[in-house]
């Protein structure tokens, strides 16, 4: 098996790094495999340091842009001989074996997570007949592709997936506004959710880590949800995706007057004391850069951090219950809901992964 990734935003570099350092760490003879277009050469320079990873740094073969990528990496990475290729989002820190957590996929299988729980419109057959496709199954929850892991079976799909992201459709639905998207384009993951719901790809084995078991969807305070945080006792899953808001990238201050001051708390209460910073903050010594953001700075995070030190995931139990009691009421009220045209987060947040 092979890791594979691929950034092209210079201020998100951080962030693929401390997923290499997280997969270095748990899965340490799991080569790694990125590609970083026109990479700067101090993340080079970083990179020659680490064991088992492989960077490159042109687009060939690479079709697509932003998320629209994965389909066309997963391939370059079979082509290159891999038997099994996983794809893991350059905001998802591991915190346990890689290896431990794919144990027993087969040739067959594709592996990928579940979308977090307030995800809209949730594994519907739309997306499958938005792409004129008859529908063959649907799924509970929407394929979330954080990580997507695949075989040589799983060319064709692939193949067909990578088409969809190149395509001028496609690139149209992403200059959109997020509520006139159309659903089954909102973003790679509602197009692969399509395919595999069609008549054509209804065959393929898929197997979705579960949230709040396999994977911390970390979407707002309750994206880790209050029934998963408590099930899961404090420890953490083996994987965290850091949805959202990245923690590298909040501002200290907001012009944006009160409401905006409050925003700009509630995203670094919920960045400081979440579960990413819990898990990368291990390999802070590694990054090679200072990253002050790693650790709370806001009184809030720091109270909820002394007082939790032992159970990460109650940490953010407070702010989780304010918002999944806001998100469920703003549900049932159809208040600030996306139309069936287009997905996203319910309660009208916007979705960025």
């Amino acid at each position: 098996m092979i890791a594979v990734m691929y950034e092209d935003r210079a201020d998100s570099l951080v962030g693929l790094k401390l997923t290499v350092l997280s997969v270095r760490h748990h899965s340490p003879d799991l080569p790694v495999l990125v590609w970083v277009p026109d990479a700067p050469e101090a993340f080079l320079a970083w990179s020659r340091t680490v064991p088992l990873l492989e960077v490159r740094t042109d687009r060939t073969g690479i079709t697509g842009s932003g998320w629209g990528v994965k389909p066309a990496v997963l391939l370059a990475a079979l082509d290159g001989g891999a038997e099994r290729a996983t794809w893991i989002d350059s905001d998802v820190v591991l915190n346990g074996d890689l290896g431990e957590l794919l144990a027993g996929a087969g040739p067959d299988e594709l592996v990928a997570t579940e979308e977090y729980h307030w995800g809209h419109q949730q594994g519907t057959s739309l997306r499958t007949s938005g792409l004129g496709l008859p529908v063959g199954r649907v799924f509970a929850a929407t394929v979330n592709t954080g990580l997507v892991s695949v075989t040589p079976a799983h060319r064709t799909l692939l193949e067909a997936w990578a088409a969809q992201m190149a395509s001028e459709a496609y690139a149209a639905a992403q200059l959109l506004p997020a509520h006139e998207r159309p659903l089954h384009f909102w973003g790679d993951q509602d197009t692969l959710t399509g395919l595999l719901g069609s008549q054509g790809f209804r065959d393929v084995r898929v197997r979705q880590l579960r949230r709040g078991v396999d994977i911390a969807q970390c979407y707002g305070p309750s994206g880790l949800t209050v029934r998963e945080r408590v099930r899961l006792g404090g420890s953490l899953p083996v994987l965290v995706h850091a949805m959202g808001s990245k923690p590298w990238s909040i501002p200290d201050r907001t012009s944006g007057g009160a409401l905006g001051r409050a925003r700009l708390w509630w995203e670094r209460v919920h960045a400081e004391a979440g579960p990413y910073l819990e898990v990368a903050r291990a390999h802070e010594q590694a990054l090679g850069e200072p990253a002050p953001w790693l650790h709370p700075r806001t009184r809030s995070a720091r109270v909820l951090t002394a007082l939790t030190r032992s159970r990460p995931a109650l940490r953010e139990l407070p702010l989780a219950v304010a918002d999944s009691t806001q998100r469920g009421l703003r549900r049932r009220l159809r208040i600030g809901q996306l139309g069936t045209r287009a997905t996203g987060a319910a309660g009208g947040d916007p979705v960025s992964r």
